[in-house]
């Protein structure tokens, strides 16, 4: 079974690997790393991918897959890194970013978080992780005015999102706009 997993891996993994690396030694290296991951052996899965560090640590998906497995061993300044590296390989890619989002928050780093948030909606504008985040982030920092702006932008693009209406309600009644605040209230 392990075989016909690593088989898999291998040959999904061979386009990206062609791009992503010069180098045939990530290809081996990321093989191992998955099926260490898939036998629930994180520090493993670290390991066989810091063994092409010295030749490989420019690559994207070098970079990417260790911001995964840094995340899931509880590295999370190391994941952060890891995905920032592989933001800088591919500065358009929305992927390292949204990775990123998970060990900042576990590291309660809300900042950077904000800040990482912000970088998504520079690439994607109607983000709805980012901006529905954006929204409770502000709400829960009392910037009712700005957390109101995110739960808009939100709502032009999913008018029935309940979740998002009653932020903006509530962002509109802590804020003092209770007009706005009952006209929302009275469509959920």
């Amino acid at each position: 079974m392990n075989k016909l997993i690593a088989a898999i891996i291998l040959l999904s993994l061979s386009p990206l690997t062609a791009r992503a690396s010069s180098n045939l030694s990530l290809q081996p290296a990321l093989v191992a790393s998955y099926t260490s991951e898939y036998n629930r052996d994180i520090a493993g899965a670290i390991r066989a991918l810091k063994g092409v560090e010295s030749t490989e640590g420019d690559s994207y998906i070098f970079n990417f897959r260790l911001g995964w497995l840094s995340y899931l061993a509880g590295l999370w300044n190391e994941s952060v890194a890891y995905y920032d590296n592989a933001a800088s390989l591919a500065p358009s890619a929305l992927e390292p970013l949204q990775g990123m989002l998970q060990p900042l928050s576990a590291a309660g780093k809300t900042a950077e978080l904000v800040k990482t948030h912000e970088r998504i909606l520079q690439n994607d504008p109607n983000n709805y992780k980012s901006l529905s985040q954006l929204a409770w982030l502000n709400y829960t920092a009392k910037d009712n005015k700005k957390a109101a702006r995110f739960y808009s932008r939100v709502i032009r693009l999913y008018p029935t999102d309940l979740e998002m209406l009653l932020g903006l309600a509530y962002s509109y009644k802590l804020d003092g706009n209770k007009e706005a605040a009952d006209r929302i209230f009275s469509q959920v």
